[in-house]
């Protein structure tokens, strides 16, 4: 959805940074924040699996005290009991674990491979956040150790009218989202998969002001944490693109884009690309978040034009009849 905007091209995080919202390496908090109060149940889980990880089914009979489940019933009780809570996280296998035990072995809280991103994807009735446009879809993806896992993507009913150039953009229509959740209805299951874990997104300052607009309707907390854009990051790493958008990037990598214009496949794709982008940067010797600040701060590499031939006529200076 980010051909909507083009103001939000170029522009810098809000706090000046050429990331956006970057922290100082030393900052407890490495991704997005916005954490609900500790239950009886969290305080079982913490307990339960200070052990280590388990699936989804074994911990939720364990800590609400109930036979075993469907996989499907039990996965969608531990996200709604967990999810938003910095102590737990997923990971790709589908188990629950403490993230201070998982963490302590990821070569320090600051080093890229330890921490866990959400690339995000936001379709919207149009580009302006703060003039009243609404999101019609979210998704998220995680990354973590080179992997991405879809854990997040729905239709969202807007709660007003789809213009017809965006449903032609994005092929999403007003029958689509009517019956589909509000943004309020989902906004418990998305804070949580995006909790703990770094906000990555192709013009990240485009999905960053929608989800932080939604969330303040919906809740009155505000979204805060580190956000990365990977349209900046392109910039730096690929100077030789003509241009740095999904597509030209996405090509770059070899990366097959399915259902363009929708929140699942974009985010997918940036995903993908994203992970590449980070074995680029490890290539450059970035090893850590503070390492990854200083190559988006130094100057970006000019892109070389080829030489256009002269319009002029040029003379002769050899046979070109023979």
């Amino acid at each position: 959805m980010h051909d909507l905007s083009r103001a939000a091209r170029g522009s810098v995080g809000l706090n000046g940074s050429l990331f956006d919202g970057a922290r100082a390496p030393d900052d407890d908090a490495h991704g997005v924040t916005v954490a609900p109060a500790e239950t009886l149940l969290t305080r079982r889980a913490v307990d339960y699996l200070a052990s280590g990880p388990v699936d989804a089914q074994t911990l939720i009979a364990h800590v609400c005290q109930l036979p075993a489940m469907p996989a499907a019933i039990a996965e969608h009780m531990a996200v709604a009991l967990f999810a938003g809570h910095r102590r737990f996280v997923r990971e790709p296998d589908g188990r629950w674990g403490l993230v201070s035990k998982i963490d302590a072995s990821r070569g320090g809280a600051d080093a890229l491979c330890g921490l866990s991103y959400a690339v995000v994807d936001v379709e919207a009735t149009g580009g302006s956040a703060y003039g009243g446009d609404r999101v019609t879809e979210v998704a998220v993806v995680a990354v973590r150790d080179g992997v991405a896992t879809t854990v997040f993507d729905t239709l969202v009913n807007p709660e007003r009218a789809i213009p017809a150039w965006v449903s032609r953009l994005t092929n999403i229509s007003w029958d689509m989202v009517k019956d589909a959740p509000t943004f309020r209805e989902i906004c418990d299951q998305l804070l949580g998969v995006l909790d703990g874990r770094v906000f990555v997104a192709h013009n990240a300052n485009f999905d960053w002001r929608f989800l932080r607009m939604e969330v303040e309707r919906a809740t009155g907390r505000r979204l805060d944490g580190r956000r990365l854009c990977t349209v900046k990051l392109a910039r730096k790493l690929l100077p030789q693109l003509r241009r740095r958008s999904l597509d030209y990037v996405s090509m770059h990598y070899g990366v097959e884009i399915r259902r363009r214009h929708r929140a699942g496949g974009d985010a997918l794709a940036t995903a993908q690309v994203f992970v590449r982008m980070l074995q680029d940067a490890r290539r450059r010797g970035c090893e850590s978040w503070s390492d990854l600040q200083l190559l988006m701060l130094a100057p970006t590499p000019k892109r070389r034009r080829p030489r256009r031939p002269p319009a002029l006529p040029q003379s002769v200076d050899r046979d070109t009849t023979a």
